[in-house]
This record gives structure tokens, C-alpha cells and sequence, in this order.
């Protein structure tokens, strides 16, 4: 039978948008979801499930602060996966789906410092 379900199987969401016919049969788009409905539990989020797919970004883990140096500011999530994406693609080419994600990157950012800025005006 074509399409049969496994005797072992899980009912998860999907994302994409109902114009996207094969959209949620994506396997990193399932990565995604069953990464943010059960967690990650240490491993690293895919930068994907941000920057293509609309997940929330991951929050950051808590750091000791005596072996942290806080002259030296850690990177973001989204800068970091900017950072990883033109690692990647050095070699290979073509870096469009790096320039997208860091202009997404920097759009969430924005997006973020001013609802930080509307909490800080709520909260005067």
C-alpha cells in the first residue's frame, strides 16, 4: 500500500504555509518541530528552523560567569548562524542564502530592540 503509516508513527504540526504543497514533508522542517515541541535536550538548534522556517529563536544557555569573559561579548544565535553559513559556503560558491538569513537577522534584531524599547516606556 502506498503511504502506509508504520505501526510506529507521530502526529506532529506543520508550519508551511497551506500554499506549500510538499512543505511539510521537508525533513528538516520535521527536525525542526520535534525540536521545538520536545526540545533540543543539548544539541544544537538547526540555524533553519529560525531563519527559514519561523521558529523562536533558541533561548541561550546560562553561562558560569567566572570562566566567561565579559570584556568579550558572545555572539547571538542569528550571528552566529550568519557566521557559520559564509564559513560553509566559502568554498562552494554563491553565498544568497547567507546574505537573506543575515538581512533576516538583522530585521529580527530591530524588531526585538524596539519591543524592548515599548516594554521600557510600559514600565515608566
Amino acid at each position: 500500500m502506498i503511504d502506509d503509516k508504520a505501526m510506529l508513527y507521530q502526529n506532529i504540526n506543520c508550519t508551511a504555509k497551506a500554499n506549500k504543497f510538499f512543505g511539510c514533508h521537508h525533513s528538516a522542517r520535521t527536525l525542526c518541530e520535534i525540536q521545538y515541541t520536545c526540545g533540543s535536550i543539548g544539541h544544537p538548534v538547526l540555524c533553519e528552523c529560525v531563519l527559514d522556517y519561523d521558529y523562536p529563536e533558541p533561548l541561550p544557555e546560562a553561562t558560569n560567569e567566572t570562566t566567561s569573559s565579559t570584556s568579550q561579548q558572545q555572539k547571538t544565535f542569528l550571528e552566529t548562524c550568519v557566521d557559520i553559513c559564509i564559513e560553509e559556503t566559502e568554498a562552494t560558491g554563491p553565498k544568497d542564502n547567507c546574505q537573506r538569513w543575515k538581512e533576516k537577522a538583522e530585521a529580527m534584531h530591530k524588531k526585538k530592540e524596539r519591543q524592548t524599547q515599548l516594554m521600557e516606556l510600559a514600565t515608566e
